[in-house]
C-alpha cells in the first residue's frame, strides 16, 4: 500500500493549572486513539501539539501568585509533559509556544496575510482601567453577557451561551483583578478580515457536511449565517509574541501610528502551533534543532517516517485531523482555515475537526475552587492506566456532554472490562495453557469455525469504519460485543468437558484466534494490555509498520509459545476517590 500522510493536531492546553479527566475526554485520549489506529493501518502519522504559553489565563494566574508568567509556564508545562508520558499519549512532538521557531512561523504567517490584504489596521475600543493605568486584555475584564445574562463572563466570548461579545457590549464591565470599573477607549490594532473569506469558508464547510459530526457542522454553518466580521488579532499587552515591526515598516501604509505595547493576540497565534510544531519536528529529525536528553518536550519518530514537514502540509493527498473541546470549535472550523487560505501558500486544510463536548464530574463542571477535581497523578496511583483509559474512552462526550461518575467507573470496569473482555482472555489462555499436556497447540491443519470467522470479520470491518469516522465509543462497543460473543462461544462449546481431542482443538483454535486478534483491536485504546497480551500469547509481530495495514484479521496457526497467563485487569473492590 501507499501510506497516507496523516496529521493529528491536538489542542494546545493553557499551562495555567493542572489537567483533569475532562481534558483526557475532550481531546487527549481521542487524538491518541486515532493516532495509534492510523499507525496500525500503515499510515505515516505526525501527532503534534504543545503548551499554549501566551494566553491571558496564564498572566492572570501569575498576577494572583505575584510571580512572572514564565514561572507559571515552566511549572505547568513540565507537569503536563509528565502526565502525557504517564498516560502514554503518543505525540511525535509535544512542544510549547515559547520557541524561536514558533515565533518566526507566526510572524511569517502574519506578514503573508498582511501583504495579501487579509489583515488591515483599524481603530477599536479596548477596555481601559483608570485605576491600573493600562489597557486590559479580554480575560482581565468580566461582566454580564448581553445575550444570555450570565454573570462573570469575559469581554470577548460568553462561556455559557458561546456567543462572541462585540466590543463594548459587556454589561457592567470590571477589572478581574481589582474589581474596579473599566471604560472603553480607542486604540489602533490589526484585524483579520474574516468577512473576506465568507464564500471560500462556506464552500469549505459545506464540503464537510458528511465528514464532521453533525452538531459541529451545524454550529459552524450557524456562525457563517450570522455573518463573519473582522476580528482583532493584536492587543495592548506584555506577555505575547512580538509583531514583526521591522518588516511591517517597509510598507508605511500598513504600519500602525504607534507599535508601543502592541503584541500578537493568542487566538490568532496559538493555532499556528500546528504548523510550527510540524516544522520543528522536521528540523529535529534533520538535526537542525538540538533536542537534549533532559528536554521538556516529547519527541518520537517511527521507522521509515518522512523527514519533510511539507509532505503533510503541502500535499493534496494528506489528511489533517484536529482534536479539541467544544469551546475551541469556531477557531478550528472557520478561523484557522481562513488563516491557512489567506497565506496563499497552498497549505492543507483540516479534513476532520473532531470536537467533543464537555465532560462533567458527578453532574457538575470540573472546578478546583469548588473541590470538583480529580488529580490525574493520584488517579494513576490508585488504578491501572488501561482501566482509566477504558472508562474514559467508553464515555467520551462525542455528541452530548458526558459525566465522570465513580460508581459507574467501578461498574463498567468490573462488568465490561474485567467481567467481559478480561474474563474472556484469561479463561481462554488459562485453558490453553492447561491443555498443553493433552494437545499440540500447533493448529496448522485446522480451519477456523465459520461463525467465529464471521464475528471477527464483522468486528474488524465495524471498528475500521468507526475509527476512521472518529466514533470511538462505537468502536470500543464493537470490541466488547466480540468478547461477549467469545464468552458465549466458550460456554456453548463446553470445551472444558470435551473428551474428543480433535473437537477440543477445533474450538480452542477458534477461541485463541479471537484472543490473538484482540492484540490489534484493543491496542489504540489499551496499549499496555495489548503489549501484555502479545507477551502471554507469544505473538511478537510488530503492528506499527508504515506502508503495511495491520488493521486486519490474521489467522494464527501456532500458539505453542503461550507463556505464563495472568489477569490483565484488576477488579475494583473498594473505590478510592481521588
Amino acid at each position: 500500500m501507499n501510506s497516507k500522510k496523516i496529521l493529528i493536531a491536538v489542542a494546545w492546553p493553557y499551562v495555567n493549572g493542572d489537567l483533569h479527566p475532562g481534558h483526557l475526554a475532550g481531546y487527549l485520549l481521542p487524538a491518541d486513539i486515532f493516532a495509534r489506529f492510523q499507525r496500525i493501518c500503515g499510515n505515516d502519522v505526525l501527532m503534534v501539539s504543545g503548551s499554549d504559553c501566551h494566553g491571558t489565563p496564564i498572566t492572570i494566574q501569575a498576577d494572583k501568585e505575584g510571580v512572572n508568567p514564565i514561572e507559571i509556564v515552566n511549572r505547568y508545562h513540565k507537569r503536563d509533559v509528565e502526565i502525557f508520558r504517564k498516560y502514554k499519549l503518543s505525540y511525535n512532538l509535544y512542544t510549547h509556544t515559547r520557541t524561536k521557531n514558533h515565533a518566526e512561523i507566526v510572524q511569517t504567517m502574519f506578514l503573508d496575510l498582511l501583504n495579501n490584504g487579509y489583515i488591515e489596521k483599524d481603530t477599536m475600543k479596548q477596555y481601559y482601567s483608570d485605576a491600573e493605568k493600562k489597557f486590559l486584555p479580554d480575560r482581565y475584564v468580566e461582566g454580564k453577557c448581553p445575550f444570555c445574562g450570565a454573570d462573570n463572563q469575559r469581554s470577548d466570548q460568553c462561556e455559557i451561551c458561546g456567543k462572541w461579545i462585540p466590543d463594548g457590549a459587556l454589561i457592567n464591565p470590571k477589572s478581574k483583578l481589582s474589581g474596579s470599573p473599566v471604560e472603553l477607549k480607542d486604540t489602533e490594532h490589526y484585524f483579520l478580515m474574516l468577512n473576506k473569506f465568507e464564500k471560500e469558508l462556506r464552500e469549505y464547510v459545506n464540503s464537510k457536511a458528511n465528514v464532521w459530526r453533525e452538531w459541529v457542522y451545524r454550529e459552524s454553518i450557524g456562525w457563517l449565517d450570522d455573518g463573519l466580521k473582522p476580528r482583532s488579532i493584536t492587543r495592548d499587552m506584555d506577555w505575547a509574541i512580538d509583531l514583526p515591526i521591522d518588516q511591517i515598516k517597509l510598507n508605511t501604509e500598513k504600519s500602525l501610528s504607534s507599535f508601543e505595547g502592541k503584541k500578537i493576540y493568542v487566538w490568532f497565534e496559538a493555532v499556528i502551533g500546528y504548523l510550527s510544531a510540524s516544522i520543528e519536528w522536521s528540523k529535529i529529525r534533520k538535526n537542525e534543532i538540538e533536542l537534549n536528553e533532559e528536554t521538556d518536550k516529547i519527541f518520537y519518530e517511527q521507522d521509515e517516517q518522512s523527514t519533510e514537514w511539507q509532505e503533510w502540509w503541502l500535499n493534496t493527498e494528506s489528511e489533517h485531523y484536529y482534536f479539541m473541546g467544544q469551546d475551541n470549535l469556531v477557531f478550528h472550523t472557520l478561523m484557522w482555515p481562513a488563516q491557512l487560505i489567506g497565506t496563499q501558500r497552498g497549505y492543507t486544510l483540516p479534513h476532520n475537526v473532531v470536537v467533543n463536548k464537555f465532560l462533567n464530574y458527578e453532574g457538575e463542571k470540573f472546578s478546583k475552587s469548588r473541590g470538583k477535581i480529580i488529580d490525574l497523578n493520584k488517579l494513576l496511583e490508585s488504578y491501572q492506566l488501561d482501566t482509566i483509559r477504558f472508562y474514559i474512552s467508553s464515555i467520551l462526550p462525542e455528541n452530548k456532554e458526558g459525566d465522570f461518575k465513580w460508581e459507574e467507573f467501578k461498574n463498567r470496569v468490573n462488568g465490561d472490562l474485567v467481567g467481559n473482555l478480561g474474563n474472556f482472555i484469561n479463561r481462554t489462555l488459562t485453558f490453553a495453557l492447561k491443555s498443553k499436556n493433552k494437545i499440540n497447540l500447533d493448529f496448522s491443519d485446522l480451519e477456523i469455525d465459520t461463525i467465529v470467522l464471521q464475528e471477527l470479520t464483522k468486528c474488524f470491518d465495524l471498528t475500521y469504519e468507526y475509527l476512521n469516522q472518529c466514533r470511538f465509543v462505537d468502536a470500543l462497543k464493537a470490541i466488547l460485543d466480540l468478547t461477549k460473543f467469545g464468552n458465549k462461544y466458550f460456554d456453548d462449546s463446553k470445551i472444558w468437558s470435551l473428551e474428543d481431542s480433535n473437537l477440543l482443538k477445533k474450538y480452542l483454535f477458534s477461541l485463541l484466534n479471537i484472543v490473538s486478534n484482540l492484540i490489534v483491536l484493543i491496542s489504540p485504546f489499551l496499549p499496555d494490555s495489548s503489549e501484555n497480551l502479545k507477551n502471554m500469547t507469544g505473538i511478537t509481530k510488530q503492528i506499527y509498520e508504515i506502508d503495511k495495514n495491520n488493521w486486519s484479521l490474521v489467522i494464527n496457526k501456532n500458539f505453542e509459545n503461550i507463556g505464563s497467563v495472568h489477569p490483565l485487569f484488576k477488579k475494583i473492590e473498594d473505590l478510592v476517590i481521588v
